[in-house]
Parts: C-alpha cells; sequence; structure tokens
C-alpha cells in the first residue's frame, strides 16, 4: 500500500474509550448553545477526550516501536475539537473549521486522515494522505462545509495509524427548537400527600416546530407529557408536586426535543405535616348481642388551610396495603372464572380457548384495575365506619361514626388507619367491644338411674330452659365412651325461642355391666361453654348351665369322624349372646377325612410330610355361637375328625357376650389310631411283552384291624425316565375292618430287554415309607424291510422337483414308526413324508424329490429310522441341467408391457437372484444392436414419477435397457433389476433383450435367456366439449350482477386412466354439476378409460367493485400427470356498462394573460354497446376545488455592500490586472460564438463562472449537488442579494488598483407592481371555468366534442375537478387548471461601476435576470455591439427566453475607449413591458508608478482594517489576557485569530 500501513485488515471491533459523560444542559445554557456561532463554538470547545477507536491494529507488524507512551486501550492521538460542529450556517455559503491532531506517545506515528466523499463536506489539500507526525507535536487538518440547506448533516473522519483507527465525528446542526422553561422551580413548603401545581408560559423561541416530550420523577409530574408548538408559539405546562414522605425533595424536568437534545429544569420542594389530627385514639363500645349492633362516634379535626382528603385503611402503610392486593388477587381471578364459565353454561356459548383466555384476562384486568383505582378501604365484619372516605374543609371537623356488630360471643379489638392529606404517617384508631351469647341451660343439671338390666331400653326425659334475649340453636356433642354411646336424646339438636323450654327424650339401652356415671354435652351456637347434664346408675347381668358333665370320644381311627351332643340352658330372665371353642384345638385348615382325601391321588398328598407347618383344626361345634332366649335352651354338636395319632385332654369354654370370657367349660377326651394293612402278592412277573403294549393285572389288599383304613396306589415317579410303566384306575380306596379289596393294576413295556419296576401303596395316617409292589417283563420291538437300496435320477433340469418311491413293509403286528434323513447337510434332496407309521402287517411308500441347484452330478444316502429298530441307508444319483438364474415375475419368454404413455420413462422392476453354488456374471444387451453401456445414474427404483428418469434414446439406440447391464451374483445373492424404456413418439416397440452368463471358474459365456419386450407407447387425449368459453353480460342501470354458469365436460379416449390438473384463475371458477366450487386444494382428478367428466365454469361479473366496462381473458389449463402435454381451453368474460372513453383526463390551460379566456375542446365517445346518458358538473370538495390569487410582491429593500470597492461574487467580476490584455479582435473571435448560444441557452439551469467554483465542485457527484441546491440557494437569496461577510473577507485586497468593486442602485421587481393593489373579486366556479354541453345522450359507438372555457381574471389561479357523471355507470373526473398573470422579472444590478481601471483592460461583469412570475418570457438586450468595439457594451446572450423561476446570467464587457471617467448605458427588453435601463461607468487610467512613505501606507492599512473590522483589536485584547493552559488550546486560539484576519 502507499501509505505505508499493514495491508492486513483484522475483523473490525468496537473497544470502549475514556468518553465525555453528557452534560445536563439547563434551557438557558441549551439557548446560549444554539445560538452560537460556528466559530464561537469552535472557541468555547475547551475540555477534550480521547476519540473512539474502531479498529484496533497489530503494531508488531506496521511499526518498529517497542516502548509506547499511550496505554493500549487508549488512543496514540489527541483531536481537538473532539468533534467538528456547525450550526448557524447559511446554505451556499462555506464555512471552514481546523482539526489539530497532537500526537500523545513517545514516538512519532504516521497518521493518515481520511474523508468519504460528501457534496456537502471536504478536506482542504488531498485526501487519503499520510503524513508522520513526531512525539508531542501536530498535525492540522481543515474540514470545508458547505451546506445544501438548512437542516442536520453528519460525517466522519477516520484518522488511520500503526495502532488503531479512530472516528473525529463531523455534525452540522440545523435549526433548532428551544422552550424557554426556567432554569429552576421551587415549590417551597408544601403539605405532604396533597397537590400542589405551577403553571407556566412556554414559549418557542427556536426556529423551528417544537416537537416534545416532557417527563420528570415522582413526587413531581407534568402535563402535557408530549406535543408540538410552532415557532413563536406559546403553551401552558402544569408541573405538580405531590409528595408522600415529609422532608425535602428534588428533581428534574426533562424536555426531550425530537433533535435528540435535552434540557433539564431543578425542581425542588420540602414537604411537611400540617395540624390534622383525630378527636380520640381509642373506641370503647358496649357489650352486645350477637347479631345486634351498636353505634359510637369519632371527630377528625382539620386545623390546616387546605382541603384534606381522608381514607380509612386496615394496614398502616401503603407497602403493606400493596401486598394486600396481591393477596386479593387470586380470590378475583377465581371469581371472575367462575363468572365466565357459569355464562358460558348458561348461554351454551361454544368458543374457543383463546378467546376463553382473552374475555378471562379481560374481566381480571378491569377487577384489579378498580381495586387499584379506588384503594382498599377499611372493611371488617364486626365494625364498620361510616364514611369511609371524604373530605374535610379548612378548619373544620368531620364526624365518623362506628358500628359494632358482633358475630361471635368474645372480645374484639380492631385498629384502622386514618390516611389523610397533610399527615405523612396514618392515624391510628383502636376499636374494642365484647360480643355475648344465648343463655341456655337445663333445668335440672344430673339424672339418677339407679339399678337397671342388661341390654333392657328405660325412657328419661331432661328440660331445656332459655332465658336470653335472642334464640339459642343448640346440638349434642356425641359421647365418645362405650357407656355413652348407649345413651339416645330427641331431639339432638334445635333452637329454643327466648325465654321458651324445649324437653329433651332420653333413652338408655345398656350392654356393660356395673356402676356408670355419663356426662353429655350440648354446644351452643356463638356461646364459649356447652350446657352439661349427667346420667348415674348400675347394670345388672344373666345365669346359665350345660346338661353333660363331659365328652368322651373314645377310640377313633385316622381319619374318619365322630359327633357327640350337649345342650346349653339359660335360667335368667334377658337373652344371652354365647359362644364355644376348644382352647388347644389346630389353628390350621380343617382336618381332612378319609372321603375327601380318596380324591386325591397325588403322591404328596399321601404322604406324612406333605403335612402343613400348622396344626389342622380337628374339632367342629355346631353351633360355635348364637343367642339363647329368656329362660331357654340350645342343642349343640361337637364332631371329632382326628389327623394327629395320639390321646386328647382338651375343653369345651364357654364365652357370654356383654358377661365375660371362660365363665363355664365342660371336658373332653379320645384317642386316635391307624389300621395295619398287607398285600398278599408284592412281587408280579409279566414275562415277555411288546414295546408299548399295555397288560393287565389285580393285587389284593387285607385289613386285619378292627378299624377302617384309607389307602391309595401311588403315581409312579420319574415315568418317562424309566423302563416300564404302570398304573391303576382305581388307585385310592377304603378298606373296612377285618376285610380285603382288589386293586386293579395297567402295565407297558417302554424298553427293549428284561425290566423291573417297583410300585407304592400308601396308608392313610401311617408312618414311615408306603408298602412296597415289585414288576417284572422281558421287552420287544416290530420288524420293518425297506427296499430299493439304490436310486438313480439320471439327469433331470435344475431347481425343478423329480420324483421316485421308496417302500417300507411292516412284517409284524405291531405299528412300526419310522423317519427318514439325508446323511448329508445342505442336501438337494428331500423326503416326503419324512416320518410315519407304518401298520401292522401293512406297506407303506415315502417319495424321494430331488431338487438340484447346479449343472454337475450330485450323490446323496439316506437313512431309514424304525423307532425301537434298525436303521437303513438308501445311496442316491443325478445330474442338473439348465440354469441357476431365477426370477421373481414372469418374464421369460415374452413380456408384454402394454399400453404407456411416451415422454415418461416405462419402468419394469425385478429380482434375479442364483439359486446355486456358483458365482454368476451376467451380460444383458439387445438383440441387434451392439451397446456401449454408458456408466449413467441408475434409475429411480420408486417408480415412475421420479425426477432421476433417464432422458431420451439417442437414434440409433435401443427403446428398452436393462440396468444395471453387468452383475455379478454370488450363490444366494439377489440383485434388482430395472428394464427402462422411453420414447419421444407414439410408437409399438418390440426389442428382444438376451441374456449371457460366465458362471463360476468357465470362460466361455452362454446364453440363459431370452426375453421379447412389447410396449405401446400412446399420447393422452381428451375430448372436451369446447375449446373456448364465452361470457358476456350488459348490465342495464336496474339489473344486478349475477354469478353465470356454463357447461363443460371432459372424456378420456385414452387407452389409459389419466390424471389431470385443472388451473383456472379468478374472475372464473371450476365448480361441479352442481355449481359447487371445486376445492382449491383438491388432488388431481383421475378418469378411467372412456370416463366423463361434467363440470361447469362459473364467471362473476362483479369481480372488481366498479362501473367500467371490463373483459376478462383466462386459459383453462388441462395438465396431465403423466405426459408434459397440456391442453388449453380460453375462457372470456365481457361485462359491459354505460362507459365514456375522453380523450384526456386533465386539461391543463397554462398561464395566459390577465382578462383574458382560454377555449380547449375534448373528444368523447361511447365505447360501450348501450346508450350513454351524461351529465357534467364540478366536484364539490374545497380540497379539489381552488380558487386564489397572486400576492403582491414584497417591497423592495435597497442593498449595498458592506465594503466599498467589493465585488458580490455572484453578480459580477472585473480581471485581474495582471491578466493579459484582451484585443479586440480576440472579442470578435468569441462573439460568433456568444451569437450562436443565444437562442440554445438553457431555460432551466444556471451554471456559475469557472473561476468562482471550488475545486472541490469540477467532479460530476459535486455538480449535481450543486445544481440541486441551486434553487433553495436563488430561494433563500430572493429578497435579499447580500454577501456573508465571510465571503467578503476572502477576497484579496490589492493596493494598486484599490481592488475594483461595485456601487449598486436600488434593484426593482417589474412586471407585476402593477397588479400590487388591485382589489380581488369573489369569483366562483362557474364564473372560472365553463363546460358545454353539459348533459346529453350519447348513442353506442358515436362521439361528441366538448368544450372547456377558463376565464383569466386577473392574477387568478384556478383548479377545479369537473365530473361527468354516468347513469348506471361511473363517474370521470377532469382536473381543470389555469392561471392568468402578467411577466415579472427582476434585475440584481442596474448599475455597474467598474471603479479605477487600467486603461487597456477589457472590463467584464455579470447582470443576473430572474423570472420572478408565473409565466415564460422573452427577453432583448438593445443598444449592444454585437462585435466589441472601443466604447460599445457587448453583451452575451443578446436575446432568449426564461422559463418562471429561473433565472438567466448576462455577461457584460466593455473596452474603454479613451482615458478618463465614462458612462454608458443599455437597455433590456422584457415581453411587452416597459425596458430596464443598465448603466456603466468608470474610470480608466495609464499604469504609473508612485512613490509614498511607507510609514504613511501601513497607518492607512491599519486603520482601514480598524473599520472593517471594528472588533478585531478588542477581541485580539481580550485573547491575550487569557493563560494558556496547554499546548492545543494556544494553538486553537491562534488558528481562530488567524481565521478571522483572512
Amino acid at each position: 500500500m502507499a501509505s505505508g500501513f499493514s495491508g492486513r485488515t483484522p475483523t473490525p471491533r468496537l473497544l470502549l474509550r475514556d468518553r465525555l459523560k453528557p452534560n445536563t444542559l439547563t434551557p438557558s445554557a441549551f439557548q446560549e448553545e444554539v445560538s452560537l456561532s460556528t466559530k464561537q463554538r469552535l472557541a468555547k470547545a475547551k475540555k477534550l477526550s480521547l476519540p473512539q477507536i474502531v479498529q484496533p491494529q497489530d503494531k508488531h507488524e506496521s511499526s518498529h516501536h517497542k516502548f509506547l507512551a499511550a496505554e493500549p486501550e487508549q488512543s496514540s492521538f489527541q483531536p481537538c475539537p473532539p468533534e467538528v460542529v456547525f450550526q448557524n450556517y447559511t446554505p451556499g455559503e462555506v464555512y471552514e473549521v481546523p482539526v489539530v491532531l497532537r500526537n500523545r506517545d513517545k514516538v512519532p506515528h504516521l497518521v493518515k486522515v481520511t474523508l468519504e466523499s460528501s457534496p456537502y463536506f471536504q478536506l482542504v489539500g488531498p485526501n487519503d494522505v499520510c503524513c508522520k507526525v513526531p512525539p508531542g507535536l501536530y498535525a492540522i487538518v481543515r474540514v470545508l462545509f458547505t451546506p445544501g440547506q438548512n437542516k442536520d448533516y453528519f460525517h466522519k473522519l477516520l484518522c488511520t495509524t500503526e495502532r488503531e483507527e479512530f472516528i473525529v465525528p463531523i455534525r452540522a446542526i440545523g435549526p433548532r427548537a428551544i422552550l424557554d422553561f426556567p432554569d429552576q422551580l421551587d415549590f417551597s413548603t408544601c403539605p405532604v400527600k396533597y397537590s400542589s401545581e405551577k403553571t407556566l408560559l412556554v414559549r418557542n423561541v427556536g426556529n423551528r416546530v417544537a416537537r416534545y416530550q416532557l417527563s420528570t420523577q415522582s413526587p413531581f409530574s407534568v402535563i402535557p407529557a408530549t406535543g408540538t408548538l410552532d415557532v413563536g408559539g406559546a403553551m401552558q405546562v402544569t408541573v405538580e408536586f405531590q409528595p408522600l414522605k415529609t422532608g425535602d425533595h428534588s428533581g428534574s424536568l426533562v424536555v426531550h426535543y425530537d433533535t435528540g437534545e435535552e434540557t433539564h429544569t431543578s425542581l425542588h420542594g420540602r414537604a411537611v405535616d400540617v395540624p390534622i389530627r383525630l378527636g380520640r385514639n381509642t373506641v370503647s363500645l358496649e357489650k352486645t348481642y350477637i347479631g345486634m349492633s351498636n353505634r359510637a362516634t369519632v371527630r377528625i379535626h382539620n386545623q390546616s388551610d387546605i382541603t384534606a382528603r381522608f381514607q380509612w385503611k386496615a394496614v398502616d402503610t401503603e407497602e403493606e396495603e400493596h401486598h394486600l392486593e396481591l393477596r386479593q388477587y387470586p380470590r378475583i381471578f377465581r371469581q371472575q372464572k367462575e363468572k365466565l364459565y357459569d355464562f358460558l353454561k348458561e348461554r351454551r356459548v361454544d368458543i374457543t380457548c383463546q378467546e376463553h383466555l382473552a374475555l378471562l384476562t379481560h374481566s381480571f384486568q378491569s377487577e384489579v384495575a378498580k381495586i387499584r383505582e379506588d384503594g382498599i378501604l377499611f372493611h371488617d365484619d364486626v365494625f364498620s365506619l361510616e364514611p369511609k372516605e371524604g373530605e374535610i374543609r379548612p378548619n373544620c371537623s368531620a364526624e365518623v361514626s362506628v358500628f359494632f356488630k358482633p358475630q361471635e360471643a368474645r372480645v374484639y379489638k380492631r385498629t384502622v388507619y386514618c390516611d389523610i392529606s397533610g399527615r405523612e404517617k396514618r392515624m391510628p384508631l383502636l376499636l374494642t367491644g365484647e360480643g355475648l351469647g344465648p343463655r341456655l341451660h337445663f333445668q335440672f343439671a344430673e339424672l339418677n338411674i339407679g339399678e337397671v338390666f342388661v341390654r333392657v331400653t328405660h325412657r328419661y326425659e331432661a328440660v331445656l330452659f332459655n332465658n336470653g334475649p335472642i334464640e339459642a340453636p343448640f346440638k349434642l356433642i356425641p359421647p365418645s365412651t362405650a357407656m355413652g354411646s348407649c345413651f339416645t336424646f330427641q331431639p339432638q339438636e334445635g333452637i329454643v325461642a327466648p325465654s321458651t323450654l324445649q324437653a329433651i327424650s332420653v333413652s338408655f339401652c345398656p350392654t356393660i355391666l356395673g356402676q356408670f356415671e355419663e356426662e353429655f354435652c350440648f354446644n351452643v351456637s356463638e356461646s364459649p361453654e356447652p350446657v352439661t347434664f349427667t346420667i348415674r346408675g348400675y347394670v345388672m347381668g344373666p345365669t346359665f348351665h350345660f346338661d353333660v358333665s363331659a365328652l368322651d370320644f373314645g377310640d377313633v381311627s385316622f381319619g374318619f369322624p365322630r359327633t357327640l351332643n350337649c345342650c346349653l340352658f339359660n335360667t335368667s330372665l334377658t337373652p344371652i349372646s354365647f359362644q364355644l371353642y376348644i382352647p388347644g384345638d389346630g389353628l390350621g385348615e380343617p382336618s381332612v377325612d378319609s372321603s375327601t382325601q380318596i380324591c386325591k391321588c397325588s403322591s404328596q398328598s399321601w404322604r406324612k410330610e406333605a403335612q402343613g407347618l400348622r396344626r389342622p383344626r380337628e374339632f367342629d361345634i355346631r353351633p360355635c355361637r348364637g343367642t339363647v332366649r329368656a329362660l331357654g335352651s340350645q342343642d349343640i354338636k361337637v364332631t371329632l375328625c382326628s389327623n394327629t395319632v395320639g390321646e386328647y385332654n382338651l375343653q369345651l369354654v364357654l364365652d357370654v357376650d356383654d358377661v365375660g370370657e371362660k365363665v363355664l367349660a365342660v371336658p373332653l377326651t379320645a384317642r386316635c389310631v391307624v389300621p395295619s394293612l398287607r398285600v398278599l402278592n408284592p412281587v408280579v412277573k409279566f414275562g415277555y411283552c411288546f414295546f408299548k403294549t399295555c397288560y393287565d393285572e389285580k393285587l389284593t389288599l387285607v385289613n386285619d384291624s378292627d378299624f377302617p383304613g384309607c389307602y391309595c396306589l401311588l403315581p409312579q415317579e420319574h415315568k418317562e425316565e424309566a423302563a416300564a410303566w404302570c398304573s391303576s384306575p382305581a388307585p385310592p380306596g377304603i378298606i373296612e375292618a377285618h376285610s380285603s379289596v382288589e386293586i386293579p393294576i395297567a402295565f407297558e413295556a417302554r424298553s427293549l430287554g428284561e425290566c423291573s419296576i417297583t410300585a407304592e401303596l400308601a396308608v392313610f395316617g401311617r408312618a414311615g415309607s408306603p408298602l412296597k409292589i415289585q414288576f417284572e417283563c422281558i421287552g420287544q420291538g416290530p420288524v420293518v424291510y425297506v427296499h430299493p437300496r439304490e436310486i438313480n435320477f439320471g439327469s433331470i433340469p435344475v431347481l425343478e422337483d423329480c420324483f421316485q418311491t421308496l417302500h417300507l413293509a411292516n412284517q409284524c403286528h405291531l405299528p412300526a414308526t419310522f423317519r427318514v434323513e439325508m446323511a448329508g447337510k445342505d442336501s438337494c434332496w428331500r423326503i416326503e413324508p419324512s416320518h410315519g407309521v407304518v401298520p401292522p402287517k401293512r406297506d407303506t411308500s415315502v417319495t424321494v424329490i430331488a431338487n438340484l441347484n447346479d449343472t454337475v452330478k450330485f450323490r446323496e444316502k439316506v437313512k431309514v429310522f424304525i423307532e425301537n429298530s434298525y436303521t437303513t441307508i438308501i445311496s442316491l444319483q443325478a445330474v442338473g441341467t439348465g440354469t441357476t438364474i431365477v426370477t421373481d415375475k414372469p418374464l421369460i419368454p415374452k413380456l408384454d408391457l402394454k399400453s404407456h404413455f411416451s415422454f415418461t420413462p416405462c419402468y419394469f422392476h425385478f429380482k434375479v437372484t442364483n439359486r446355486g453354488r456358483r458365482m454368476h456374471r451376467l451380460y444383458w444387451n439387445t438383440e441387434g444392436f451392439h451397446m456401449r453401456w454408458r456408466r449413467d445414474r441408475a434409475p429411480a427404483l420408486g417408480g415412475t414419477k421420479s425426477k432421476g428418469a433417464s432422458p431420451m434414446p439417442r437414434p440409433g439406440s435401443p427403446v428398452f435397457r436393462l440396468w444395471p447391464p453387468q452383475v455379478d451374483l454370488m450363490p444366494g445373492q439377489s440383485a434388482d433389476m430395472v428394464l427402462e424404456g422411453c420414447s419421444s413418439t407414439a410408437q409399438e416397440v418390440k426389442e428382444r433383450l438376451l441374456c449371457q452368463a460366465l458362471v463360476g471358474k468357465e470362460i466361455t459365456k452362454k446364453q440363459i435367456m431370452q426375453v421379447d419386450v412389447t410396449c405401446n407407447f400412446i399420447c393422452p387425449v381428451l375430448q372436451m366439449s369446447s375449446r373456448a368459453i364465452t361470457f358476456c353480460v350488459v348490465k342495464e342501470p336496474s339489473d344486478v350482477l349475477t354469478q353465470h354458469y356454463k357447461p363443460f365436460s371432459l372424456k378420456n379416449t385414452s387407452p389409459l386412466p389419466v390424471s389431470i390438473v385443472l388451473d383456472l384463475e379468478q374472475p372464473f371458477l371450476i365448480c361441479n354439476v352442481d355449481w359447487q366450487p371445486l376445492p382449491a386444494d383438491s388432488k388431481p382428478i383421475t378418469l378411467d378409460v372412456g370416463e366423463e367428466l361434467h363440470l361447469c365454469i362459473q364467471f362473476n361479473p362483479a369481480y372488481e367493485n366498479n362501473l367500467h366496462s371490463r373483459v376478462a381473458k383466462r386459459v383453462l389449463r388441462v395438465r396431465f400427470m403423466e405426459h408434459p402435454r397440456e391442453e388449453k381451453i380460453t375462457v372470456r368474460g365481457e361485462v359491459h356498462f354505460p362507459n365514456l372513453h375522453l380523450q384526456a383526463k386533465a386539461v391543463d390551460f397554462g398561464c395566459i394573460i390577465n382578462d383574458t379566456e382560454q377555449v380547449l375542446h375534448m373528444e368523447m365517445t361511447n365505447c360501450s354497446p348501450l346508450a350513454v346518458e351524461y351529465r357534467w358538473s364540478f366536484l364539490a370538495d374545497s380540497l379539489a376545488n381552488t380558487i386564489r390569487f397572486i400576492p403582491p410582491p414584497p417591497k423592495f429593500k435597497p442593498q449595498s455592500s458592506k465594503k466599498k470597492g467589493v465585488f458580490p461574487r455572484r453578480y459580477s467580476k472585473t480581471e485581474s490586472v495582471d491578466e493579459p490584455t484582451e484585443t479586440p479582435e480576440t472579442m470578435q473571435g468569441s462573439a460568433p460564438e456568444d451569437s450562436a448560444q443565444e437562442d440554445s441557452a438553457q431555460e432551466d439551469s444556471y451554471e456559475e463562472d469557472p473561476a468562482h467554483k471550488d475545486p472541490a465542485h469540477e467532479d460530476p457527484a459535486h455538480e449535481d449537488s450543486a445544481q440541486q441546491d441551486s434553487a433553495q440557494e436563488d430561494s433563500a437569496q430572493e429578497d435579499c442579494d447580500q454577501e456573508p461577510a465571510d465571503a467578503e473577507d476572502s477576497l484579496e485586497k490589492e493596493v494598486l488598483s484599490s481592488t475594483p468593486g461595485e456601487s449598486r442602485s436600488p434593484v426593482r421587481m417589474r412586471g407585476l407592481s402593477q397588479f400590487s393593489e388591485t382589489e380581488h373579486p369573489n369569483v366562483t366556479m362557474p364564473q372560472v371555468f365553463d363546460i358545454m354541453p353539459l348533459w346529453g345522450t350519447l348513442q353506442p359507438g358515436k362521439s361528441q366534442k366538448v368544450t372547456f372555457t377558463f376565464f383569466g381574471h386577473a392574477n387568478i389561479i384556478a383548479r377545479a375537478t369537473a365530473l361527468c357523471r354516468v347513469e348506471g355507470g361511473p363517474s370521470y373526473e377532469v382536473v381543470l387548471s389555469g392561471q392568468a398573470s402578467c411577466p415579472s422579472y427582476r434585475l440584481d444590478v442596474e448599475e455597474i461601476d467598474w471603479g479605477l481601471q487600467v486603461f487597456n483592460k477589457v472590463l467584464k461583469a455579470g447582470i443576473t435576470l430572474r423570472n420572478n412570475g408565473v409565466m415564460k418570457f422573452t427577453y432583448v438586450v438593445q443598444d449592444s455591439s454585437t462585435k466589441p468595439l472601443p466604447g460599445v457594451p457587448v453583451v452575451v446572450p443578446r436575446k432568449g427566453s426564461i422559463a418562471p423561476g429561473k433565472k438567466r446570467v448576462l455577461k457584460v464587457s466593455y473596452l474603454p475607449e479613451k482615458p478618463g471617467a465614462f458612462r454608458r448605458t443599455f437597455q433590456v427588453q422584457v415581453a411587452h413591458l416597459e425596458p430596464a435601463e443598465i448603466v456603466l461607468k468608470g474610470k480608466t487610467i495609464f499604469p504609473g508608478v508612485t512613490k509614498c512613505l511607507t510609514r504613511m501606507l501601513k497607518e492607512e492599512k491599519i486603520l482601514e482594517e480598524e473599520e472593517e473590522n471594528p472588533e478585531k483589536e478588542e477581541k485580539e485584547s481580550d485573547e491575550s489576557s487569557v493563560a494558556m493552559e496547554s499546548l492545543v488550546e494556544s494553538l486553537m486560539e491562534s488558528l481562530i485569530v488567524t481565521a478571522e484576519r483572512q
């Protein structure tokens, strides 16, 4: 880079810098700051700040200095001023501000200052140039500002060093609004919680409309908060001070302007408590019964001078009140929710959840706002105050009533707080009162009932008495004791009226024996203590006995039950409830008797160890519980079923309810025995037994004891592993005493050879192992012959089943079970059936099936297994032929794909599988084509509509192709194949596909498949009822537009179903035959072969809401989902109204001469098929119709230059005396060029003299911006041609020629002055414009001319809207505009004084001719020569025209004809007005040298400078008196002084 900086540009990031906090401006300081000029603000900018770093640099890459003084996060340069500000500027003027960049570091730095291109801001000197600044020194850059308008501008200087990039903001401040608020507003001393107001009259003293926003802080507020105030306008602002706490309060009234500035007005106030008090701090009310009320009063004394507003609150502070409000919100929300749901349920309104939530939120917010607005006043159910809020006038008192209404019988205490204006803290008031309950008691408090029998009901009566003044509700408290629950009271609750009695009935039925005393309590509502009633007495019990003294069962057999009887007698007068049981009996399950045991055949249930852990329940008592009536009896049966061998010594125990436990016991004795049983033949021999053949036998069991027994032949254990099976059809049984029984046995041999098993016989109750029985036999199996022993299949096709038969002959009388298996694994042979049974003495055949999977020779062995016999082996042999490649779909020999649409790929997906044992490499090609398979992407496998469909086949290539063309298939592997075909024409295609293969390690291909493919490619065809649909609607004025329908049908004449999509735009719609529109998001319509679709086309003639005739043209597109073909049907809709066609929508008469008229014609045509009735009128709208008159021009005020001998640069210029002298020949050469430019002079632009252009304006961007700003410059200079002092000071002073100048005479405005005092008549619109004819009827296709006339009243500007109303049609508006005036112009100079000039010098000046009127005019310069002659002025251009508001610079050249004073004139003729005369004067001399004293010249120069700038010397003296605080401040002051001198 040329600048020497690093070329690397890191990511920009913004670093924080030490910035000055914005000062809070007071209104006066803001007004003073805005009124400063740019120089004054620059001189006032003393406080500096470091700039904002926008881009840190890597100093190690671009700098050799390692030791830097500045901190890494601070800029190494200090700009002064830190922000360039321009204000109070004039558009078109040039302003300059220097910027000093001081190097704060200890090492030198390169700095580059860049200013982005702008038409308003420039740098003096070259842009984007580096300069090196030593440490402690500075670099100066100057910023030029040329405003185009009086508005705000923003720009920035970008300063780049080796370390960082920082910016210096540039800001131009335009007009500002200033509201003259005071700097301070003091409210002095005010009452606390009281509103004090002060009203301010505020004016806008700025030069801009004030759009403001006022804000302040609590306890201050301001009204209005926002608004707008015009320049010079005034308004009232009210500031309110309402403190909530005592003490000093301060705040700030902030005025926010829309331009970003803020002013702060200090607010002060002191809040104090005023003398307001309560008459007393405690209110005690008399005792009051519940439901009654009492009253007392308290006074509030206001001894202040304010009107105090008070409220009674429940809490002491506002914080507690706010928390109380928050606690109420959930309750309010629930209430509003319940109300809303009840209302919606009652109205049966069904709305969405979102609307529910919106209604609920609105209702809740309304209730919350109501609480916040009204506040939470004191509310209590016991104490109430009236009034709860109010006002007390100054030096007055208010009386507040306190009401007491107790709800319970107790002492109440409440504290309420009086929140009142003028007191910071709320005043407490203590309220006390006591509530009294009912007076209720029993007539007698105690009842002694004496001795009573148990379970006998006794009745008594008690009396309640109420001796109080209020009702006494009572209720019995249920007793909690057992004896108390035996009492019953009626009624248990009720209400006793004042001074009345209440009788209560008492019933007692005791169930517990002994003496008792019970206290019963009655709860009295609103009474702190219950009423008590005591009852005492004694309860007696019954007597009873058994009829036997003991129960003896004797000897009993195990499992056989025995029953004994007894009787229970009741000898008392009351019934008894009893319970019988035998302590010592088992607690487990009931004992098992013999009849139950014989139903159990499991081995475990007959073994002693199968009994449970708990002892069984062996005794059964019936009944075991019951009731014996008074003087009655109860029979009882006791049964013993013993499951325990041994003796019994127990008791039968009696429990009586409400008397006691074990009140009586009867002894009980018994002994249990098990009989001894034996088997007569413990060993049984069966001899030879066929395998799995059942044999029957019987066992004899003998009982030699005196007791019956129970037995069971136990099931055989581990039966599946046993050599033989043994069972009995009746295994359990009962044998009587001294008897025998026979047990049937079933035996079956389960193995070959000798075998022996043992059976067990269990006796119920016997301890030890069961009785053992031995069974013995010899087992033998079947004999089967298998033939043939070898099977040869020969050559058979692969993958096909071939069959041979194998015979099995059973030569025994037992069925033979067989199973046939292949010897090898993964065999190609199988046997059907592979297992079965050969009947005795019968033959059975099985089928051997071969299915080979390769074209080789196969050998295999077959094993024939005979159950419980020998195994036979058979040999198999076969040779395979054909191929092992198969497809999952029928493919060979012919594949017919039927019909298919062209342009759409046709796919046939199938899968090939290698079912052989060797690898196959397949090659596919088309017969008759030499295929070079391209490595294209495989076609999509998803279907025919895939976006990856292959392109059309090239000419000379087959239509069908297979993908992939080559595939390797391992054994058992499958591959997906796609047969793809596509044709761009409709045709029938027949092609033959060949498949060749390399099998295993073979090197020669062989053809394994041949497929003939046929497909008929077609195009979809639809038969349509019409190719064009037309609607024509003619609307008469009395008609109503309705929808029109026309039928339309489509029929599928293709041999394939088609799916179509119909598309038609508004105002047409596709409907079904019932005129119902089809859904917009409907799926494609599928038409089967020959199916016809009937539709309707709907046309809405009212698709536009106007009365203009219109034509809607749309296309009904029928797109096929299977084919790119598209059918189009033209749909046209015409709607005709009575319409007209007007030649133009506006008639502009332009500007005509006063008091003349102009007539224009316009053609009007009836473009509709209806007769049109029209009527012309003017639109009655004050905004559209305007009539005004040109105001008189402002009176001219003479202006003159501030300095004699100085030319304003915009109006004339004198050539320097150092320039070469122009000869008449030179001027002659330029005359033709000037004359040629007279007629072609630009009327709409203004070009300045190139000598006066700023260098920055030479590029096109600056020229464009200058042209845009020229109109604003001209408007700013219309009424005053004075140049700013800065422009005058910038001209150089020359001592020799005394700086030639111009003494200008007053400039006059010409043309309109004669109308300035004319009184304008009060004219109406018909007096300005006229229309003929006003009404009429126009037949279809006919035309008529309409005449518009404009009457040009003096200085009038008129604009109107003519309305042509058509009956039944639209209304047409024609804008009429016209103006009448007289030419007006202005010459900025009428006298040019060149002063003292050199004789042989051509003098030049410029005159600006401006068109101030509204009419274009022509001008001619008279008395002017076309050739430069001595003594004759030359004006270029001599003639031309100037548009309204434009200007033309007339260049005047004059060559004096002789030395001495001269005076010449020429005239400028504008239109028909009186010519204006221009005077040229001056004095010419020969060059010469004059000698004079230097001191005199210096004194004269000093005196002249003092006269030109009388404030200069005074300012210098002020500046010299200020101490130089720093180098930068001294430098700035010197720069300011230098700028003023220049």
